[in-house]
């Protein structure tokens, strides 16, 4: 499906005072993040040998979202789990954030030459959602939203990306406006750059579940 046409914008990158300064104004501390990493992260270290090799990072994502859920939802300030088209999120709907947990790439977490892209190919219902981004409720309008938008749809989607390397995980919190050609995001709006954290052990950066596309039901004459 064709992205909306955008004009290209500098990404806004935030870090240090100013990455907790942005957090903050969204109802976020870095906490919750190394909370939930560090959950991951235990939980995919008792993975053995015998398991499935994909099986690690399976953990490391579900257990991630899990305990990340469980910080904000003990807040008791109107977040809430989003599952829409099976996209598991957290969502705000007053402040209009909603985040979803992704594996990304190399470049994740720091300010460098090249801009971050996900792990794995992005599908369908990532890309609905960054066209959210982009065009705000003007996406509503397009012929993949028919029905009516339920309440983590109508949110922007940040993406928590993280990537494990040097028994670090790198990590940012970070807003896409398109998908790359080759499914990976293209380009950001903003980046919220997180100080990594040092785990103990091997470190395994999420692996997400594929993205399936909504079954469609044809009702026809009987």
């Amino acid at each position: 499906m064709a992205q909306p046409e955008q004009v290209y914008e500098e990404c806004i990158i935030h870090e240090g005072d100013a990455a907790v300064a942005r957090l903050a104004g969204m109802g976020l501390r870095a906490t919750y993040f190394e909370a939930a990493v560090r959950r991951g992260h235990d939980r995919s270290s008792q993975v053995t040998a015998v398991h499935p090799r994909t099986y690690k990072g399976q953990v490391m994502w579900a257990e991630t979202v899990a305990e990340l859920r469980t910080q904000l939802l003990a807040l008791n300030q109107g977040w809430d789990l989003g599952y829409t088209n099976n996209y598991e999120t957290s969502f705000h709907a007053q402040r209009s954030v909603a985040i979803a947990v992704v594996g990304g790439d190399a470049n994740c977490g720091e300010r460098g030459f090249s801009p971050p892209k996900a792990a794995r190919r992005r599908g369908p219902v990532t890309a609905k959602r960054i066209r959210k981004n982009l065009l705000g409720q003007q996406a509503f309008d397009l012929p993949e939203f028919k029905e009516p938008p339920q309440d983590d749809e109508l949110c922007d989607t940040w993406f928590l990306m993280l990537n494990a390397r040097e028994n670090r995980m790198y990590l940012e919190l970070s807003l896409a406006t398109s998908l790359g050609a080759d499914g990976k995001f293209g380009l950001w709006k903003e980046r919220i750059l997180i100080p990594y954290i040092s785990l103990q052990g091997a470190v395994v950066t999420p692996m997400e579940p594929d993205e399936i596309e909504p079954p469609r039901v044809n009702v026809g004459r009987k």
